[in-house]
């Protein structure tokens, strides 16, 4: 489950994976062809920087940071801000590993996220992470990596990524 409006900035706790304040972000990023990454004073939803993500036709071009911060347990969602400035929505894919060795799709958390014409709060709920076909629960204390990526683009597409988080507790969404 994949829910609109984003996390609050008034939660109990928030662990901060990346937001791209300064060079060294860029520093912890896995660099790929078709994929060009710069930080941006444009569109940023926390602090002043936002990751500019251009991604040119290809199979999968995206974001795959290096993530230090593998242990998830004990927060309630993962958050993250994306800022999409084309005037037609875009469709990002979210993979998260919870083992080191690649994983087949049946393996693995994935799902498809349509990115909105300007502002998008992301939140999935921690509980929400399963494989995507045996529908096993990821093991929250040995999260290995996230991609956010486009499959096969036809075209360049330009995306503003901001304060990817782990926060304790969901907002509430309005009904």
């Amino acid at each position: 489950m994949i829910l609109p409006g984003g996390c609050g900035s008034d939660q109990k706790e928030t662990l901060v994976l990346f937001d791209f304040e300064s060079e060294e972000g860029l520093d912890q990023l896995n660099w790929k062809c078709h994929t060009l990454y710069s930080l941006s004073s444009q569109h940023a939803a926390h602090g002043t920087s936002s990751l500019k993500l251009e991604m040119y036709p290809s199979a999968y071009p995206g974001l795959s940071p290096v993530l230090t911060r593998r242990n998830w347990q004990g927060y309630g969602a993962f958050c993250f801000e994306v800022y999409n400035p084309m005037p037609h929505p875009v469709l990002l894919s979210l993979r998260i590993d919870d083992k080191k060795e690649a994983l087949e799709y049946t393996g693995r958390y994935q799902k498809s996220i349509q990115i909105q014409p300007g502002a998008n709060s992301i939140q999935i709920p921690l509980e929400s992470l399963k494989t995507s076909e045996t529908l096993r629960p990821l093991n929250l204390n040995t999260i290995h990596r996230f991609l956010v990526f486009m499959v096969n683009p036809g075209i360049r597409h330009v995306l503003h990524l901001d304060y990817f988080r782990l926060e304790s507790f969901m907002q509430e969404v309005p009904k």
